[in-house]
């Protein structure tokens, strides 16, 4: 996901002594089938692992369609599993990614009607085999997905508000807070609760994924059910839930109210997450606590009214969240100027299709000078 291909390599680098590269949305490593395994229960910003068969230049769709008939693809399935493909092109060559698709499929079938005479079926809703072509002007890469459905898709978000987080870029956000896990969070407008489930799943250790998921690679010739089950225990061992320190949400809504506790509750975190309804602006004082929220933002809403909305939540951020870190989403650039907050750091994030920016700010009792000069003699630095 735009915005997130460095904190995912850090989370790849922490599963893995191989060297990862990054790319525009996507990093790129070497592995082994553990650590493709690994990777798709523990990963909390990928939406998909992929694994490249090959790569190779083309000057039109008759050689895109000899490149994908040469692969072997009876050694990776057979006639009696289903198949898909997805595609996606930024090419001037190609313009179409359902035609790339569709020439895709027809190399494929066509290699294993003149081998055994007959043909595998196109599933394009639950196939037992996925295959990703990607194509970046003359340069093809095809790759199967071992992830299934996308692995934003956590299985625990069952009821939504409008335009909810993605729990991908809900995950993405605690972890480039650089929040330790230990100290309390607050999401003051808490929507579906998707900020609050990712920052407990992480505090306490918690795959980002069910454990019995279905993941793709689960319905490959090759897969390891000895090994899948090794990978599964380990993580059972490794959660650990009380360490997850005093994690809250608010929202004036009683719908999103209802909806995040649902939603808490299938992730099997109501023990852990207090919700309560209570406008963000008759909240009581906090300290030293973490936020982290994307106001939400009515399209009906006039753009005087946006603004002001921001200006009010800046001098609340003011007035009652003393020594606390207060980080925001928004798709607003304008609005989100009119905090009256001056930002200490600003990272581009991709909300959906939105371009957005999200912004930290520092909340102090006194002044920041008065801040530093009070560390400085305690010497704390």
């Amino acid at each position: 996901m735009e915005g997130l291909e460095n904190v995912l390599k850090t989370e790849l680098q922490s599963i893995t002594d191989e060297p990862v590269t990054v790319l525009k949305r996507a990093v790129l490593c070497e592995g082994n089938k553990q650590l493709l395994y690994t990777a798709n229960l523990h990963l909390r910003t990928a939406l998909k692992v992929l694994v490249i068969l090959q790569e190779f230049t083309v000057r039109d769709e008759k050689d895109l369609y000899e490149q994908v008939k040469k692969i072997k693809w009876e050694d990776y399935f057979g006639l009696n599993e289903t198949f898909a493909i997805d595609s996606v092109v930024n090419s001037s060559i190609f313009r179409h990614s359902n035609y790339i698709a569709l020439k895709t499929k027809d190399a494929i079938v066509d290699r294993f009607r003149q081998r055994t005479g007959d043909r595998p079926n196109v599933d394009t809703t639950n196939p037992d085999f996925r295959i990703n072509v990607h194509i970046r002007e003359e340069i093809v890469t095809v790759s199967i997905d071992s992830s299934g459905k996308s692995l934003h898709m956590r299985g625990y978000r069952t009821e939504q508000v409008a335009a909810p987080l993605n729990e991908v870029l809900a995950a993405g956000m605690v972890l480039l807070s650089e929040w330790n896990g230990k100290t309390p969070l607050t999401d003051p407008m808490c929507g579906s609760g998707t900020i609050l489930c990712e920052a407990a799943k992480i505090a306490g250790n918690i795959p980002p994924q069910k454990l019995d998921r279905d993941f793709a690679f689960k319905k490959w010739k090759n897969f390891d059910s000895v090994l899948w089950n090794d990978i599964i225990n380990e993580a059972q061992k490794r959660i650990n839930y009380d360490s997850i320190p005093e994690i809250k949400g608010f929202d004036i809504s009683s719908n999103a109210v209802k909806i995040s506790k649902i939603n808490i509750e299938n992730a099997g975190l109501s023990e852990y997450i207090q919700i309560e309804e209570e406008d963000f602006f008759y909240q009581d004082d906090f300290e030293n606590t973490t936020l982290i929220f994307n106001p939400p933002y009515d399209g009906r809403m006039k753009e005087s009214d946006i603004l002001v909305f921001y200006k009010d939540i800046g001098d609340k951020l003011k007035r009652a969240f003393k020594d606390c870190t207060a980080w925001i989403l928004s798709a607003h650039l304008d609005a989100i100027k009119n905090l009256g907050l001056r930002a200490s750091s600003k990272i581009k994030l991709l909300n959906g299709e939105l371009p957005s920016l999200f912004c930290k700010y520092e909340m102090y009792s006194g002044s920041k000078k008065q801040k530093w000069q009070t560390n400085e003699s305690s010497g704390d630095h």
